[in-house]
């Protein structure tokens, strides 16, 4: 699933290419930052998170509370009452909130004075 790939593709017109991806880890690690959240986050694929369980050591998918602490939301942000794979769409859809916090002031000093 995160191995790297390169297959030949056709274009519309004719014309050969390459789509390729490089290889990622087996699992995310915790102790580097986390990777970009997709709103595919709730589903197994590519580009989930599989992080080591620190209590079982086996891999396991972030919980959405997790999730929610990745894009710096408070906990249970999401918990109204839909169901978890919305909830991990909501936090792969969002923006995280401490970076929004940063980059804030400096845009709006920038903006002040153009």
């Amino acid at each position: 699933l995160r191995g790297g790939k390169k297959i030949l593709r056709t274009r519309p017109d004719g014309t050969e290419y390459y789509y390729s991806e490089g290889s990622m880890s087996e699992y995310d690690s915790l102790d580097l930052p986390g990777r970009t959240m997709l709103t595919s986050e709730g589903s197994v694929n590519r580009s989930t998170h599989i992080i080591p369980d620190k209590e079982t050591g086996k891999l396991r998918l972030l919980t959405p509370i997790e999730a929610e602490r990745l894009q710096s939301f408070p906990d249970n942000w999401t918990n109204t009452g839909m169901p978890e794979n919305r909830r991990y769409f909501m936090m792969g859809n969002a923006l995280v909130t401490k970076v929004i916090n940063r980059v804030e002031p400096v845009l709006r000093e920038i903006i002040e004075h153009e």
